[in-house]
Parts: structure tokens; sequence; C-alpha cells
């Protein structure tokens, strides 16, 4: 019994921890420092904008119709195809057109043949030079001297009275023929103009058998087939304006009194995030009053053709170029219940701050609305194991 004793009290002794046992006390030594990357916040040049959602709209839209009535021969474009101005679209039938302008060059050859018009550099003609009133203005000679010789002869008592007359009736019958001649003659120089008006139309409608892009852009829609009969104003395609386009932005009214014409404006496609920047270029005149906004209209370069008329996109309008504001890394700002925190570097110690974070810049930085000044230390890669009045050692800049 007294062994067994002995050799409990033994066990007890090596198994306990106390003043006397020569061990560390775990419990009374401070935490570690933990190791942290930061980096100061700067006030940085942040371009001050307004943002509003709009739609992106073709500058010129247009259902290319057909001028004359026909078949169509053959169709160029389809869906999709980019053209440029003046481009072949499509073709109609020429043929009846053709015969048109054959028979209307025809009667024109035929009016110029009546008037004597033999050069076809100079279509015109001076009437007192055509056959017919040189041979009229002949016979009016011819009347006027056999008149004056009568009228002397009658005073010199040679004729009779019967004798003058009948050469004063020749006189006026001539006259009559001449101006009637002259008279003549406009009417075909005006027959001349109306068969060349017809020619210059029938050749016009030949060559609308041709269906030519007014602009350039690209088909949005083909309507007409091959072989169809189509009526004169039908449409064939529709054609649409790829570049520029025209952006429209509804702008609320208390911010509408900040754009101005010619400020930049950036938009944003959803999806892959294509930006592309443009500039104000019109302004309505009155807010509507249904929601209380401005619309604005800016252009926007499409030389690639990545936008696409009838997107909604986001439009950023630069009002204040020379703007500062707190840039953060975007790996600094955490979020809990819709609170945004950044930790910051105080001597050694975390500290926190609650802040309002603004946009997202590129370069993964975020702009600080509030709760952050410039040269705050900012903690970046937080997480949900730091908290505030923790030791650390901070690296970085």
């Amino acid at each position: 019994m007294i062994r067994l004793f002995v050799s409990c009290c033994a066990l007890l002794a090596v198994g306990c921890s106390g003043p006397y046992s020569g061990g560390p006390v775990s419990a009374n030594e401070p935490p570690r420092p933990v190791a942290v990357e930061v980096q100061t916040a700067k006030l940085e040049n942040v371009p001050e904008v307004i943002t509003a959602t709009g739609e992106l709209l073709a500058e010129e839209s247009a259902a290319i119709s057909a001028k004359v009535a026909g078949r169509v021969q053959a169709l160029r474009v389809d869906l999709g195809s980019v053209v440029r101005e003046g481009e072949v679209l499509a073709e109609l039938e020429k043929d009846d057109y053709a015969l048109q302008v054959l028979q209307s060059e025809a009667l024109v050859e035929q009016m110029r043949a009546r008037l004597g018009i033999a050069s076809a550099v100079h279509d015109d003609v001076v009437p007192e030079q055509t056959a017919t009133v040189r041979q009229t203005a002949a016979n009016l000679s011819d009347a006027r001297l056999l008149f004056d010789n009568t009228s002397k002869l009658y005073k010199e008592g040679v004729v009779s009275k019967l004798d003058y007359d009948r050469a004063q009736v020749n006189l006026q019958a001539a006259e009559a023929r001449y101006q009637a001649s002259l008279e003549e003659v406009a009417g075909m120089r005006a027959q001349l103009s109306e068969r060349r008006a017809r020619l210059a139309l029938a050749r016009q409608q030949l060559s609308d058998c041709t269906i030519r892009a007014p602009f350039s852009g690209a088909v949005t829609r083909r309507i007409a087939s091959l072989g169809e009969y189509l009526a004169v104003n039908a449409p064939v395609v529709t054609l649409v304006r790829q570049h520029p386009l025209r952006l429209r932005l509804e702008v609320p009214e208390r911010l509408a009194v900040r754009v101005r014409l010619g400020q930049r404006i950036d938009v944003r496609l959803e999806g892959p995030g294509t930006v592309s920047g443009g500039r104000v270029v019109r302004l309505s005149p009155a807010i509507r009053a249904e929601n209380r906004s401005l619309t604005i209209e800016g252009e926007i370069p499409n030389q690639s053709g990545l936008l696409r008329p009838g997107s909604f996109v986001e439009g950023s309008i630069t009002v204040d170029e020379r703007a500062k504001g707190i840039l953060v890394p975007a790996d600094a700002l955490t979020s809990f219940a819709g609170i945004e925190r950044v930790f910051v570097v105080t001597g050694n110690v975390l500290d926190e701050r609650v802040v309002k974070s603004g946009r997202r810049l590129p370069g993964e930085r975020v702009e600080i609305l509030s709760g952050l000044e410039a040269g705050d230390r900012v903690v970046r890669k937080a997480n949900d194991r730091m908290a505030k009045g923790q030791r650390v050692t901070a690296q970085g800049t």
C-alpha cells in the first residue's frame, strides 16, 4: 500500500504544471502579428460622369424600294450584307424599258429631222433658219415687192384699183403665212423638248431597273425574292447606316443642367462589356413631363460594326474631366449585409472603416465616395478572419 501511494504521488507531480514546473505559460503570451499587404489611398483624377440607360439607333434607316415596276432578275445582297453607297442591291428585267428608250430616241430624231437639225451637238434651231420659214419669208418678200410696184403704178394711173387691191391682199396673205410658219416651228420646237423629256424619262426608268444603295450601311432585312414581280414603290431590302450610330439617353431633370453639347459619352454594352466613346450632339429643348427627364442624343463612331442599332446600352456622360476622387484596389473592399467596409492600418493595428463605393475603373480600382481619406493605408486582399484591433505587420506602400 505504501509503495502504491508513493507511485501515485510521483505520477501526479509529473503530470501537473505550476510555478514550479519550469514549463512556459501559453495562455499569457500575446498573439503574433499578422503580415498584411497595404496600399496608400490616393487622390487621383476621376472625371465626374452622369450615367443613364439608353438605346442605340441607326443614323439612317430606310426601306429601299423599286422606282419602276418589273420582275426581279438578280439580288446582290442578303441579310447582314455590308454595302457602300452606290453599290448594286438588286436588278429588274430591262428589256421593256430598253425598247421604250429606242422608241423615244426615234421620235426625237423624227422631230429633229423636221426642224432640219443635223448636228447632235447643237440640238436647237433658230426659226428663221428653217426651210419652212425661209420659204414663207421668200414669198413674203415677193408679195411685198409686187405690192410696192403695183402701188406706184396705181398712183401713176397705170393699173386699176382692182390690181392694187389684189396686190395688197396677196401681201397680207404672205404675212399671215410667214407668221404661221414661225408659230409652226415654235410648236415643233416645243414638241422636240417634250420628246427629249420623254427620252430622258425612259432612260431614267431604264437606269432605275438597277436598284442601288443610297448610303453605306448594312442590310437588316431582305424583302423581295428572285423572280418576283414588283410594283412601283415595292420594298426590296431594309438598309441601316452603321457608322456613326445615334445614342438616345434620358437624363433626370436634376442632372440635366450639367449636360452640354460636345461632352464625351462612353457607352457600355451588356455581355462582353464593349466600350465606345462619342460626343453629345443634340439636346431636347424641353423636359419630358411624364418622367421629368431630358432627352439627349450622342453620336457614336462604329467603324468596326461591333455596335448594333436597337441595342440597350449604359451611357456615361463626362460632365467634369478635372474632378478628383479617392481610389483603392478592388480587393480591399468587403461587403456584408449591404454594408461595405475596408481595413486600414494605423500604427501596427487594424482599424475598420465603413465606406460608400462609386464606380469601378480600369485596373481593378474602385472609387470611394465617403468613409476614407487620402493617405490612409488600406489593406489589400481583406478577408473574414481580420478584425478591428488586430496587430499586423504592414508590407507595401
